[in-house]
Formats: structure tokens, sequence, C-alpha cells
């Protein structure tokens, strides 16, 4: 669930959302051919040649958003296996990319994985984003920056209404830390902060509960009726029966069927139970320029995958509310749905006013995606975008 508050990527804990520093995309521009256009093609020419020989992923995605971006499309690989890590690239309409990820096993420390973006456009602005994570016993850490020439809406069209809130600025950085301590079971203490056009501090605490219900007993079948006996046949005889022993003479003999026979004390009686799903809960305070305030929020994730979510942040001239629901299967084997809205009215470099959807469902050898999403921008002006899209498994 993505929660109100700062752009932490993973600090969820105080409902406080996290921005991706770079799925961004722009206005509709004449594509100028030049040197650099055809490099970055090249490069992701033999991208995809190398790939077709290695575990990687084909995508697809033709895009529009109104009312002034138009007509958008592009075309990617991903996760091929390279330089010890996994490299992505991918060239559209208005910009090209390329990618860098890598996981790395420090025992008896932990794990971290670290990942690099870069996007140039067509018109010759430049992306730079880079994130990364580790985790060292009961804390988890988690950095991530941005510096970028060009709006992030020169490289993803629908950036402006996802989720997470995004960096609308053509230019400039940002920064972003979140750290989370275990501190029992079900108990996570959260402190998070950005740095940039709005800097903010948050701290909280999250926790979970798992919810049960009693499990029914199956009903025992039933012994099947007793024979009748035959009037004309001959009578059996019956055999002795043997003399029961001496409970006395043997002390190893079975103990009688009582609750206090069971040495570790424990009643059948008692009723089984089994897991329905998981409740979590959020709250803490969100402080920095222009906006002070608690915020709260629950989670509720089910067994079988539906979850929904919902934070809030409540200050001082100060207000937002962000929900969501996932769903799987709601549209077929194997497909998924989420849907989202959130109002920031607060946030000063991204949308104040940001609602989607997203669905992915299996289609051939690979997956068809939908994503819509529709808001208002800072200048108060309305606008949607939708993005369809294929993604296809390389042998």
């Amino acid at each position: 669930m993505k929660g109100t508050g700062v752009n932490v990527p993973v600090v969820k804990g105080a409902g406080l959302e996290a921005a991706g520093p770079l799925r961004y995309a722009a206005r509709m521009r004449p594509a100028p051919r030049s040197g650099r256009s055809r490099s970055l093609s090249a490069t992701l020419g033999a991208a995809l040649l190398v790939s077709s020989a290695q575990a990687a992923t084909l995508d697809f995605g033709v895009s529009y958003r109104a009312p002034d971006a138009g007509l958008w499309g592009r075309v990617g690989v991903s996760e091929l296996d390279l330089l010890g890590g996994q490299v992505s690239a991918a060239v559209g309409s208005r910009a090209a990319q390329v990618g860098y990820a890598r996981s790395l096993s420090l025992p008896p420390l932990g794990a971290a994985t670290a990942r690099t973006d870069l996007a140039v456009t067509w018109q010759g602005g430049v992306r730079l984003d880079s994130r990364a994570s580790a985790g060292v016993g009961p804390v988890a850490l988690n950095l991530a920056g941005a510096y970028f020439t060009a709006p992030v809406t020169d490289v993803d069209p629908l950036a402006a209404f996802a989720q997470a809130p995004a960096d609308l600025r053509e230019r400039g950085w940002n920064a972003s830390l979140g750290a989370r301590y275990r501190v029992d079971r079900d108990l996570i203490a959260v402190v998070g902060g950005e740095l940039g056009a709005q800097p903010q501090l948050s701290v909280g605490v999250e926790g979970r509960r798992v919810l049960t219900r009693p499990v029914t007993a199956e009903p025992e079948a039933a012994e099947p009726d007793a024979v009748e006996p035959d009037p004309t046949a001959a009578p059996e005889t019956a055999a002795p029966e043997a003399a029961p022993p001496d409970a006395a003479a043997d002390p190893a003999g079975p103990a009688t069927d009582t609750p206090d026979a069971d040495p570790l004390g424990m009643d059948d009686t008692l009723p089984d139970t089994e897991p329905t799903g998981t409740l979590t809960w959020r709250a803490g305070a969100l402080a920095g320029r222009d906006v002070l305030g608690l915020t709260g929020g629950l989670t509720y994730a089910a067994e079988s995958g539906l979850s929904v979510g919902v934070d809030a942040l409540a200050g001082l001239n100060t207000f937002g509310v962000t929900g969501s629901l996932s769903a799987p299967d709601l549209i077929g084997e194997g497909s998924s749905v989420r849907l989202y809205a959130a109002y920031e009215p607060w946030r000063t470099v991204s949308s104040p006013l940001r609602t989607g959807l997203s669905a992915s469902l299996p289609a051939g050898s690979g997956t068809l995606t939908l994503d819509a999403s529709a808001g208002r921008t800072r200048q108060g002006q309305a606008g949607f975008g939708v993005r369809v899209g294929y993604t296809l498994p390389l042998p």
C-alpha cells in the first residue's frame, strides 16, 4: 500500500509514500535524427541480439496522454544477464533508456541490491536515477537519488498521475533515505527523510496481526448398519473371552484416556485455527516544508491475495489521503488488477490528485498489460493517460 507521507522508496511504516525517482515521460516533440539517437538505437539492437541467447524479457508498449502529449511508442528488453548483474534497455519515440542492477550477498551481514538507470531524451535532456537497499540483521536501509535536466514526463507519459508522487520539475535533484528496524516479530520502527524541493522528515511504527478463524472438524463417516442374524443358520460357538490382564501386574499398561494423561498438558478439545489474512497498522508523524501532521493507516491482506489499504495525514492546515485495492484472478486465471487514488494538496512538486488502474492478463506466451491514470496537475490542469503493453519472455 502506498501511503501518505514523504517520498521514501520503502518506508511505508507511517503511511509515508515513496517516489520512484525515474519512471517518467513528456510532451510530444518531433524526434530529431542525431548521432546520439543512432548510437542509442544501435545499443538497444545489440542488447536484443545478445538477449536471444539468454533469459530475458521483451516488452512493447503504446501510450496516449491528453491533453498535450499525443501518441507514444516504446520497445525494450530487460532481465538480460550481463556483467555480473542484469541489464535493461529501451528505445521510445521521446527518449532512450539503459539500466543496470546487481545483487550482492554479504554473509554474515546480509544482502544488498543496487540499480542505476540513465535516460536521454531526443531533445538532449538527461535523467540519472540510482537506488540501493541493504539488510543487516534487524535493520533494512533504502537510499535513492536522482539528477535530471529534463522533466520526468519526458520518459514516461503516465508518471504525473502514478500512485507514487513524482517530482515534476524540469531540472534539479532529489535524494531520500529510509530505515526500518524490527523491534520484534510484529513491530517495526520506521524513519525516513527526503532532500530536494520539498524536504521532509518522518518517524513512525508499523505493526501487524495475523487474523485466524476456527477450523470446523469434518463429521466422521457413519458406521454400516449391523447385519440381521439368519434364524435358520446354526449357532456359532462363542470363543472364550480372555481374562483381562492384571493392572497391578503390568505397571506399564495403558493409561486412562483423560486430559491428565497427556504429559504435555495439551487438551485435544481446543479448536484448531487457520489464518484468514494479515492486518497491518501504521502510525507516525510527518514534518517538512509546507507540511506538518500525524499519519496513520491500515492494510488488510487476505490469504487469497486480495489487499485493500488506506492512509491519511492530518495536521495544521494539512490534509491528505491515499487508498488502493489489489485483486488477483479477477479477470482470468493468473491476472491481477490494482486500483488506487490519492489526494494530497500539500505537495508542491507533485500532482495533488492522482487516480489510476493497472491490470495484467496472461495472453499466449506473454502477458498483456493495461495502465490508465488521471488527475490534476500542480497548475490545476486535468489530464489522463493510457498505456497498452505486452511482455514476452525469451526462451
